[in-house]
């Protein structure tokens, strides 16, 4: 058997042939192959990904029974780096809550939607613990999944398309959680709460504490924005608090399994031959989290909407998603619906969540392609080039023309003065 690397600097010596091996009897059903050959390349541009390091990996195989005919797979491998920087990740557990997920709550939650054949994500085949946390997917490109441009947001048909199978997933949720509860308790926290905020100089801190500054600097210079600047800062100077006050969610609440990391580069779409989207899976569920989908939908909004979606499509947008949630429950036989109102509500309740996405996580987001090439968690340790960094993400014409309008829609809200 051979293997090849494809501009890979560090080769992982974890994915070895006995772990290929495993990966493949459990995405075949089958044991009598061969592997022949194992091409490995990076499965997400530099600068795309912060956390792990992901790998697309081509394996050629044949049957034992049929050896005149090679046949070839394609999986996706996402491994936890050990560096300084995601300490974060430990205190929340995430290797440990994927794995829940996608061994235990994904497949039943898609078995309650059998009867339309429903898929929220990629399959696993493989997890490993040590010496990287490691897991193995379904590569989705097969079903013809592909990624959206970060760097131009969502349409009105793909943020319709997300809100309805977003609809879809939360209902699932609550009817799975609600039947199965003790799957809650690996579901308490997101990325965002007590256990991920507890070291005041942690990279999270940090990381969110710039872009906040970033921001600050950035509109303190615009006429007309003087007063919202004074309630910025005045935010800013309890800040853990505030982000903190975000997150709060009534225990008897509508709540649901929030996806806790909804932005347009943990979803692919999949098009028919006119270029329309017409069906969406979603990937990396480490921050899933318990909670109201008042979360999941505020940081979808302001990360990865086109302005002029966010605009005008915003209470369509809430709509749709309510319909599709009312429905599902309906065809799941749960009667605990929502009304329409309720579900308004807790987008409302959570618009300073939004706030948090749109200045702590859209900035990095909208980042033009040629400054994200360098961005990794282990770069932002060096203060130089974390301040480097947050004045190309602020220079962005698309970040701030999205700022301009989004902070006054917060603003009279009312979010800045509670």
């Amino acid at each position: 058997m051979s293997i090849v690397y494809i501009n890979i600097l560090e080769q992982p010596a974890h994915l070895d042939l006995q772990f290929l091996q495993d990966v493949l009897e459990n995405a075949l059903y089958i044991t009598d192959f061969y592997i022949k050959s194992a091409v490995f390349t990076m499965g997400s541009n530099v600068g795309e990904n912060y956390c792990s390091q992901i790998y697309r990996v081509k394996i050629a195989y044949e049957l034992i029974t049929d050896q005149e005919n090679i046949k070839e797979i394609s999986i996706i491998i996402k491994s936890i780096p050990l560096i300084d920087g995601i300490d974060f990740l430990v205190d929340l557990n995430v290797f440990h809550k994927e794995v829940i997920f996608y061994k235990y709550v994904l497949p039943r939650m898609e078995m309650l939607f059998r009867r339309e054949n429903v898929k929220f994500a990629p399959r696993l085949y493989k997890t490993l613990k040590r010496p990287l946390q490691t897991l193995a997917f379904e590569d989705l490109t097969r079903l013809k999944y592909v990624l959206a441009s970060r760097e131009k947001g969502l349409d009105e048909l793909h943020a319709r398309l997300v809100m309805k199978k977003l609809g879809e997933f939360h209902a699932a949720s609550r009817v799975l959680l609600n039947n199965a509860p003790e799957f809650q308790n690996c579901f308490k926290s997101g990325m965002i709460s007590e256990l991920s905020l507890k070291r005041d100089d942690g990279m999270l801190m940090r990381f969110f504490g710039g872009s906040l500054m970033s921001l600050i600097e950035l509109i303190e210079k615009w006429p007309d924005y003087e007063e919202i600047t004074k309630k910025i800062k005045k935010y800013a100077a309890n800040f853990k608090e505030n982000l903190l006050r975000s997150i709060v969610s009534s225990r008897n609440g509508f709540n649901v399994l929030n996806h806790g990391d909804l932005w347009v580069n943990n979803m692919l779409f999949q098009y028919n031959e006119l270029r329309e989207p017409v069906d969406i899976n979603l990937v990396d569920f480490q921050m899933s989290v318990w909670s109201s989908p008042g979360l999941d939908i505020n940081y979808f909004f302001y990360t990865s909407l086109e302005l002029n979606v966010l605009q005008t499509e915003y209470e369509n947008l809430i709509r749709e998603y309510y319909q599709s949630l009312n429905h599902s429950l309906r065809k799941l036989n749960h009667f605990e619906s929502p009304a329409y109102q309720q579900i308004r509500d807790e987008v409302r309740k959570h618009a300073l969540y939004g706030f948090f996405a749109n200045y702590g996580i859209f900035p990095t987001i909208s980042m033009e392609k040629q400054y994200s090439i360098d961005s990794s968690l282990e770069s932002f340790k060096n203060d130089d080039f974390a301040q480097e960094k947050l004045k190309q993400m602020f220079s962005s014409a698309r970040l701030q023309k999205t700022i301009r309008y989004t902070l006054k829609q917060f603003d009279q809200m009312g979010i800045f003065d509670s």
